[in-house]
Formats: C-alpha cells, sequence, structure tokens
C-alpha cells in the first residue's frame, strides 16, 4: 500500500503548478474485464473476470494537443462468486486528435487489495486507449492495459502470471 500511495504521491505532487483554469475534475466508471494469464514451459493459459470500475480524475491541459490524466480506480471483477479487489492508477498522456477524440497513452499501477497467498500485490502496465467527447461534460473511454511485471512471489517454480486489463465507461467532468 505504501508503494501506491507514494506513485499517487509522486502524480499529484507533479502537477502542483497546474493552472487551475486549464484543470479539469471529474468521475467515471463502467465495465472492467481482468485477464490472468499463467506461462510455463512455453505453454499459456488465460482466464478472465469481469466486474465494474469506478473512480476519479484529474484532466490537466499541457499544450493545444497534449493532456496529462492522473486517475485512481477501484475495480472489483468477480468470477464464479469470488472478486480480486484492485485499485488502480492509470496515467494517461492524451493526444487531442480532434475536439471530441482522443487516444491516450501511459503507465498503469495497480495493487490488488484482498489477501492472495503467493501473489506480488502491485503492478505496472502499459496502458493505451480512446476516448470520445459525448458533451463537454460527458465522455466515454475504452482502455486496454498489457500487464509488465510477473505477479508470481516464487519465480523458482518456473511459472509466470501478468495481469492485462479492459475498461470501458462514462465519464463526467465537473
Amino acid at each position: 500500500m505504501k508503494k501506491v500511495l507514494l506513485v499517487l504521491s509522486f502524480v499529484l505532487l507533479g502537477f502542483v503548478n497546474a493552472n487551475a483554469q486549464e484543470t479539469k475534475y471529474g468521475v467515471t466508471g463502467g465495465f472492467h474485464n481482468l485477464t490472468i494469464s499463467a506461462s510455463a514451459g512455453g505453454f499459456t493459459v488465460s482466464d478472465g473476470a469481469t466486474g465494474f470500475f469506478i473512480g476519479f480524475f484529474a484532466d490537466f491541459n499541457v499544450s493545444e494537443k497534449f493532456n496529462i490524466q492522473p486517475e485512481i480506480h477501484f475495480a472489483s471483477p468477480y468470477q464464479d462468486g469470488e472478486s480480486l479487489n484492485e485499485i488502480i492508477i492509470p496515467v494517461m498522456v492524451k493526444y487531442l486528435v480532434s475536439e471530441k477524440l482522443n487516444l491516450q497513452l501511459g503507465p498503469q499501477f495497480d495493487f490488488v487489495i484482498d489477501e492472495s497467498e503467493g501473489l506480488n500485490k502491485f503492478g505496472v502496465g502499459l496502458g493505451f486507449g480512446l476516448g470520445y467527447d459525448l458533451s463537454d461534460k460527458v465522455f466515454v473511454v475504452s482502455r486496454y492495459s498489457l500487464g509488465l511485471n510477473n505477479r508470481i512471489q516464487d519465480t523458482s517454480i518456473g511459472v509466470t502470471s501478468k495481469f492485462d486489463t479492459f475498461q470501458i465507461g462514462l465519464g463526467y467532468r465537473f
């Protein structure tokens, strides 16, 4: 949890000097899919869990074509009555293709809240996505994040595991 708070503090402190008139805040939420893949001996198996996410964001205008949007989400994918609750912190650089359409790319950090034996709770991924403004206040977003680090603690067993996520949702700017 200390790592998550450190990353979040770093992100927020990095934008302290942003002009308040060019910064927008809001909420976002929607469908969340978690795919866990495990590889060993040249074979890979994967399984998915679906659920929801809800969170907050700040959208900092950097230039005419670029924004930086750090977010914090609570995500709860579940399968067969079991869930794996996470805190997810994407930090997206948004390229404004047009007035309404944007492309997104950036790191995504996640922290598993639930107790899980043998699992690295902290993960890093590379997220990319697409956003579309329906109005000045309401937007839709779709994002995929590729897990970059091994989530299995015991590396001596020869198994690696990664978490990939897919989200699609609605957002509202205040």
